[in-house]
């Protein structure tokens, strides 16, 4: 049986975005190889090489590389990660026409400073 080497993209934080095999992969550059072998398990990597998914059902990667092997992130890393991923909540509108009514409260006070008014 034919030996596939399989690799991993990672993000600047050092999570798995993507496994992929040599079978694939016409140029590994930008990889890191973490594994070979012979097999399904090897040969089609995307959906076979880690036990689960690689990015969790909140969209958290599950993976990261440590001394350049593969390791399940801890229950906290996800948390951490799928709360980064929460929007930023939009400010209401009422918030916003309380800032804008501040805002130019204070241009015409200051509007009446340059002009000499009152």
């Amino acid at each position: 049986m034919k030996a596939y080497i399989v690799y991993v993209k990672q993000n600047d934080s050092g999570y798995v975005t993507h496994v992929n095999s040599s079978a694939f992969l016409s140029d590994p550059s930008g990889w890191a190889q973490i594994d070979e072998g012979t097999g399904d398990r090897h040969h089609h990597a995307q959906g076979n090489y880690f036990p689960e998914s690689i990015i969790t059902d909140g969209g958290a990667y599950r993976y990261k590389l440590v001394d350049g092997k593969p390791v399940e992130c801890t229950a906290e890393e996800i948390a951490a990660q799928v709360e980064a991923l929460k929007p930023v909540p939009r400010p209401t509108l009422e918030s916003r026409v309380e800032v804008l009514e501040t805002t130019t409260d204070d241009m015409i006070l200051l509007m009446a400073d340059l002009i000499g008014g009152e």
